[in-house]
Parts: structure tokens; sequence; C-alpha cells
């Protein structure tokens, strides 16, 4: 059986880097595609007003992240609240990344702010895992390495979400709400896409925030990992619609 999988882009790649690394749905593609199974995946450029026409056509979704806000008053964004409403109440298997995360938890009841007193989260971040549901398999680590660029942040998660990973940086960097799963962190973003990231930011920071961003480029992110989840999550959670 062919699963369909949905990838809502939410902004697009960084042009000069597109070549070498691709556009969002490509790396999502690279990320969660196996040789033991058969996905197709279909794009919708939601900045672009392209939403699906019927929602059923796809097994589950994967909302990229962007470099806009869940709370701005952008027409597409709120259509895109509309349709992760939608998701949720037919039980859709979704996942967030990123601006995705704090979509789903908006669109839900939560609440993302731009957390300018933390300043950006950027380079190999990690966060202490709080939950085991099930679609983790035998992961035993008590804690999670992901590249990051973000400065908005879910601070109230919505009603009947578990909390799945975070730290005192990020204290909700990861949850599920029923078949909906947000993670603050990019696993389809690899380091050297992460690093250039961090030069075009560099400017902006202090010097001990550049210095421990940098630092942070030595870890390894467990990007694998969490596409494996990724996978094991929306097939998890069809099983059970």
């Amino acid at each position: 059986m062919t699963l369909q999988i949905g990838i809502l882009e939410c902004d697009h790649a960084i042009p000069d880097l597109v070549d070498k690394h691709g556009e969002y749905p490509q790396m999502f593609s690279n990320l969660v595609r196996t040789g033991e199974n058969t996905i197709e995946f279909r794009n919708y450029d939601l900045i672009n007003d392209e939403f699906p026409t019927d929602i059923s056509a796809c097994d589950a979704y994967i909302i990229t992240g962007s470099k806009f806000g869940v709370y701005e008053d952008i027409p597409w964004i709120h259509k895109a609240k509309k349709l992760i409403r939608e998701l949720y109440k037919q039980k859709i298997p979704t996942i967030g990344i990123c601006f995705g995360h704090q979509l789903i938890a908006e669109s839900l009841g939560g609440k993302v702010i731009k957390a300018e007193d933390k300043g950006r989260g950027l380079g190999v971040q990690t966060w202490e895992i709080k939950s085991r549901p099930e679609w983790m398999g035998g992961f035993e680590s008590s804690s999670l390495s992901l590249n990051a660029c973000h400065q908005d942040q879910v601070i109230k998660l919505p009603d009947d979400s578990e909390l799945i990973a975070g730290s005192d940086f990020c204290p909700i960097a990861g949850f599920q709400a029923d078949t909906m799963l947000g993670i603050q962190g990019h696993p389809e973003f690899n380091t050297e896409y992460t690093q250039h990231l961090f030069e075009m930011h560099k400017d902006s920071l202090e010097a001990e925030r550049k210095n421990t961003i940098n630092n942070s480029f030595n870890k390894t992110a467990d990007s694998n990992i969490v596409g494996t989840w990724m996978l094991s999550f929306i097939q998890s959670r069809l099983k059970q619609v």
C-alpha cells in the first residue's frame, strides 16, 4: 500500500542553497523515505494559496518551517489554522516542524510568542525527553539534539496534549495532541544548512551567544532518529483511525 503524504509548504528554502540541499519538500522526502516503504508526496504551496481541495487525498501531512510568525495577520496563515483544525477534527495524522509545530499549537488553543527575552534558538539544540510515546520505539537516550533556527516559541500547550521534549531555553520543544505532533527543531536540515543560517544571523548575536551556537555544531544532530519517529508516528496514528 502506498502512503500519501502532503507537504504543506509555509516558506521556501534559501535560494542560494536550493541546488545543493533542495527545497523543503525534497528535504522531507529524503528524511522520511525508506526502502521498506512506498511513499508518494504531494506539495501544497500555502504561501501562494495552494491549499488541499480534498484533505482526504493524503493519508498524512507535514507542515514546514517558515520565516513568518503564526500570530501574524496574514490571510494564508488564518486559512492554514482552519486547515489544521479540520485535519485535527478528521484525525488525519499531521506533523509540524518549527513554524508548523507552532501553527498546530496556536490552531488548537495554545499560545505562541516571539521570545525576545531569550533570543534566537540557533545551531544544534538539545532538549530533554519528557515522555516516551510508543512510536519512539526503543529510543533510550534522555535527550534529543536537532538543528534549529527560531525565535518564536510555544509557551502554552493546547488542552489534552502531551509534552514530549523541552529545555530551559525552550520548555516546549515537542508535543503530541492526539493525531498531531509538533517538533520545534529541524530534522530535515543538515548541519551545513544550519551553519549557513548562522552566518546570516551572527552579526545580530552577542559574542557569548555567538560562541555558544558556534560550539553547538560539534554535536551530532539526531535527524535520522526523528525521521524514523515521524514515519512511525504517522503509521501508528493511521492504525487507530
